[in-house]
């Protein structure tokens, strides 16, 4: 079957080569509608229990995104500073998408009515305003704009872009803003996904021209694989977008990886046609013979890798799970690619134009014999090192937070970091608390001790409930004969009407926890907290769920670490035991056990070393680097097996298959290297280390096939007929 397969393909290769070449017309024609999704939704999952809640939490009480403006003054009550409020409220409530405003501006004009005397003591010992509209130093003040719901990111992008423009001309000359919210936090990882493709993409595509030049050394080696790697990359984004996927900061990257990364089948089949051209000088029979021992391997290899990928799609993150599924369809697409595509463009441009004289021993050659004979001691010191890695594993800690996908001098974060430590918090756990009407009140004062243990735990800025927001109305109904809840220059009304619901004879009271910005394994114990003080204060008929960012980002985390344990274990499992069946043996599984687990297991130590927390794109590269790492073990299985049959002993065997794979070996993990090293330019800090740590794999990986293989191959003897250990 793989015969004729090979001798087909070498027959039609140039046809197919020019069909392929010219497929290119339909994803170009697709990618017309690709677009950029960075959703707070896409990162806290949409699979689980707690997003269901949280679905169902939005359907009752609207939209909860919001944005605050804040700045900093002499005095927030000040004319000055009351007037550029209320101008900047003024312009806010103009844009569309903004459902209401709360501004102490207009507070303070309410209660100036009716407490004229002492209206600004009133409004600085508010319980309501302080750490929401007020900030603790008496110089931080806040505007919060409340967004309608939002359909989707091109309507987010233009209702923060008119909001920035706002604040903008509001502040121009006057004063100095922050803004914070999740809104500006979507578009801010847009804007960021945008510039990392336009960053990083044509710095790919030379490192990937300057890599097969130094290669190849050929021009038309260079432009066959090249060829096949941009067909593989636009169709894959192709089939990305047919099939309604959104790109984000972690799926952004995939163009560019692929670009690398399919460059490794390309220079298997180059590099082997030159080196059987060199011995035969027959560019027909050079063709024929690497068609015929290289497709199997590069097919594995490429298998592998998808594995690899495809591992990422038990991840309950979307992101995560489009990113392997796709990049493992990339995979695929590259051995079809590759094998069609560079044959096709060699034959066309005379095969034999990169005829190579016969290279000298490649280095990997002797180093393999030599390790192979000392295997006692490579054996011994891998295992160490796999044991210390073990023990390092135990400081890996896992972060969820979002905003830490950026760097700490990016105006995100700074503004984020103003806001939460001088103003309030921007994160938020919701509580909705359901009851009979008849027992309303009693639930409203539960609800109200409750939210008095909560506010005193550090990190909670402010709590507000529907009991709060009325009683910042009673120094106003002290001084007025008139009820203030109805009238319609309250500055609460908006919040009072989102903080109660009812449903027949049914009553629903809300509860928002505005937590300040702090790492993702702090909202933990937060979360406990909440959970424990409301299981005692909520007592039966009332029923209650908590839910809001909070609960989504512990969601997230827990998703985290599942993801990881099961990638990295099914894309272990199903790689190694893969290549125990395609060569039939046991040993095989052994032998290829321990160099290919042991890169992985230095990852994770770097991880926990480096202080690099498991995040959603870090926890992807287990599954992925022992799906890219096991690649070279095929190729060197291959040639080892061959030389065994045909009557080499051991040492023998493994010198001779260095000299023949080794070059290739120890280019194609450069090549991955690189690839990864390339997203070091990406502007988010998660994808940073997840190239960093991908490239150190990488190398790691390439040691290992250098170092640990040849012992291991020698130790278990495969393929010798004689039952003895050569």
């Amino acid at each position: 079957m793989t015969e004729r397969f090979t001798e087909f393909l070498a027959r039609r290769c140039r046809v197919l080569a020019v069909l392929c070449l010219c497929s290119v017309v339909i994803p170009l024609y697709l990618l017309r509608n690709a677009r950029i999704d960075n959703s707070i939704e896409v990162w806290t999952g949409t699979k689980d229990e707690a997003h269901r809640v949280y679905r169902q939490f939005l359907e009752k009480y609207g939209n909860e995104e919001f944005v605050v403006v804040a700045g900093e003054t002499q005095d927030p009550l000040s004319e000055d500073a009351l007037a550029f409020q209320r101008d900047l409220a003024s312009r806010l409530r103009q844009i569309e998408q903004v459902d209401g405003v709360l501004d102490i501006a207009q507070a303070a004009a309410t209660f100036e009515k009716y407490r004229p005397e002492d209206w600004k003591t009133v409004l600085q010992d508010n319980g309501l305003f302080h750490n929401l509209l007020l900030g603790e130093d008496g110089r931080t003040f806040g505007v919060i704009a409340w967004l309608r719901k939002i359909e989707n990111p091109p309507q987010r992008t233009m209702a923060v872009e008119q909001i920035e423009s706002a604040v903008a001309e509001v502040a121009r000359g006057r004063m100095q803003v922050h803004l914070a919210g999740t809104p500006l936090l979507n578009v801010a990882l847009d804007r960021g996904s945008q510039e990392a493709s336009r960053r990083i993409l044509p710095v790919a595509l030379a490192v990937s021209l300057a890599i097969l030049a130094v290669v190849l050394r050929r021009i038309a080696g260079v432009a066959a694989v090249m060829c096949a790697v941009a067909v593989t990359t636009l169709w894959t984004i192709g089939l990305m977008v047919l099939a309604g996927r959104t790109f984000n900061m972690v799926t952004i990257t995939l163009p560019s990886l692929l670009t690398v990364l399919s460059l490794s089948a390309g220079i298997h089949i180059v590099l082997r046609i030159q080196s059987m051209l060199s011995e035969s000088g027959d560019p027909p029979l050079a063709l024929r013979g690497t068609l015929r021992e290289v497709l199997p391997a590069v097919f594995l290899s490429n298998l592998t890798t998808a594995i690899g990928f495809s591992s990422l799609l038990v991840s309950d993150m979307q992101p995560v799970a489009d990113f392997g599924l796709f990049a493992a369809v990339g995979m695929m697409l590259s051995f079809f690619f590759n094998a069609i595509i560079v044959p096709g463009v060699l034959s066309g441009s005379r095969v034999g134009s990169i005829t190579v004289r016969p290279r000298p021993t490649h280095w990997t050659a002797p180093l393999g014999r030599a390790v192979a004979r000392r295997q006692g001691w490579s054996l011994a010191v891998a295992v160490a090192i796999l044991a210390a890695s073990v023990l390092f594993m135990r400081g890996l800690r896992v972060e969820s937070n979002v905003l830490t996908f950026f760097p700490a001098s990016s105006k995100i974060s700074q503004d984020y970091r103003f806001v939460a430590e001088r103003l309030t918090g921007l994160y938020t756990i919701e509580l909705d608390a359901v009851t009979e009407s008849r027992s309303g009140s009693v639930l409203l004062k539960q609800i109200e001790q409750l939210g008095t243990e909560l506010a005193e735990r550090p990190e909670v800025a402010q709590v507000i409930h529907y009991k709060k927001i009325a009683t910042a109305l009673n120094p106003i109904r002290q001084s007025a004969s008139v009820d203030m809840a109805g009238t319609s220059d309250n500055p609460l009304r908006l919040l009072m009407r989102e903080y109660r619901h009812t449903d027949g004879d049914r009553i629903s009271l809300r509860m928002s926890i505005l937590v300040r910005a702090m790492s993702g394994t702090d909202f933990y114990a937060l979360m406990d907290f909440a959970r424990q003080h409301a299981a005692q204060r909520l007592l039966s008929p009332a029923s209650y769920t908590l839910t809001g960012v909070v609960p989504l980002l512990n969601s997230a985390q827990n998703s985290l670490v599942t993801t990881q344990v099961r990638s990295f274990a099914l894309a272990a499992a199903t790689v190694l035991v893969l290549i125990g069946l395609f060569f039939r043996s046991l040993r095989v599984f052994l032998a290829a056990s321990l160099p290919n687990l042991l890169p992985t297991a230095v990852l994770f130590s770097a991880m926990a070393i480096l202080g690099i927390p498991l995040d959603t794109a870090t926890v992807m590269i287990a599954g992925v680097a022992i799906g890219i790492a096991v690649d070279d073990t095929f190729h060197f299985f291959s040639c080892y097996r061959e030389a065994r049959q045909s009557g080499q002993d051991s040492l023998t065997a493994i010198h001779s298959s260095f000299s023949i794979a080794g070059r290739a070996i120890l280019f194609t993990s450069l090549v991955a290297t690189a690839g990864f090293a390339i997203l070091l330019l990406a502007q988010f800090k998660p994808i940073q280390y997840f190239g960093l740590l991908a490239g150190m794999t990488m190398i790691a990986a390439s040691a290992a096939d250098f170092l640990v293989l040849p012992a291991c191959v020698a130790f278990v003897n495969l393929w010798d007929r004689k039952g003895q250990k050569a």
